[in-house]
């Protein structure tokens, strides 16, 4: 009688009206290497592994790999920020208590985390590509969205250039107008898009302040 009820039980879980009842877009699913929405965002670009589509618009988790002095500047946002290193060192920005700014070293195996409204930033101040995985809240999505482009995973990067003045300048307006999605970066009170990516770039070539936490 037990088995037979066990059964029916499962029998009842798996029929197709219960499953139109269940809200996955389309159910379990797998995704390999180099799968997901590519998105270039202000040089750099990651993968989307999962969705706020996929995680009923809770969380949104993203693969980057980045490359020799390549970053993101130092920014904040009103929601936490995890990342775990899978391969390559990423320095990670941060503030102490004392409004000093500290590098954090992370390496395989290795978890920041950014808590809400933290200061952070991440760069790749070595000679060799590093790979993370970030997860965040679904705004960090739509942050991500909509500053960024679709790009196919396998072309190549961008050849690097010295960006002309228009091209510093319409990074800064990003930096400025991702304040209208509760994203804070300091270097939107700049002068000039100029002196922001000079500062991005003294931040990717200059390793020697890293701390190992």
């Amino acid at each position: 009688m037990g088995d037979m009820k066990t059964d029916q039980i499962q029998q009842s879980y798996y029929s197709p009206e219960f499953l139109k009842l269940i809200a996955a877009s389309n159910g379990v699913r797998k995704l390999g290497p180099k799968e997901g929405r590519t998105r270039q965002v202000a040089g750099v670009r990651l993968t989307w592994k999962a969705t706020g589509e996929d995680t009923g618009y809770s969380i949104g988790l993203y693969e980057m790999d980045l490359p020799p002095g390549k970053g993101i500047p130092l920014h904040s946002h009103p929601y936490a920020e995890v990342f775990y290193v899978i391969a390559g060192y990423t320095d990670f920005l941060r503030i102490n208590a004392n409004g000093q700014e500290e590098w954090v070293r992370c390496g395989p195996g290795d978890t920041l985390i950014a808590p809400i409204n933290a200061l952070h930033a991440f760069h790749n101040r070595t000679d060799k590509p590093t790979r993370f995985i970030s997860s965040s809240v679904y705004y960090h999505e739509i942050l991500l969205e909509t500053f960024g482009k679709t790009v196919d995973v396998n072309d190549p990067l961008p050849s690097e250039q010295e960006p002309t003045e228009t091209e510093a300048d319409r990074y800064l307006q990003v930096l400025k107008d991702a304040m209208k999605i509760h994203a804070y970066f300091p270097q939107a009170n700049s002068s000039s898009g100029l002196e922001v990516l000079r500062d991005i770039e003294n931040r990717n070539s200059n390793s020697a302040e890293t701390v190992h936490a």
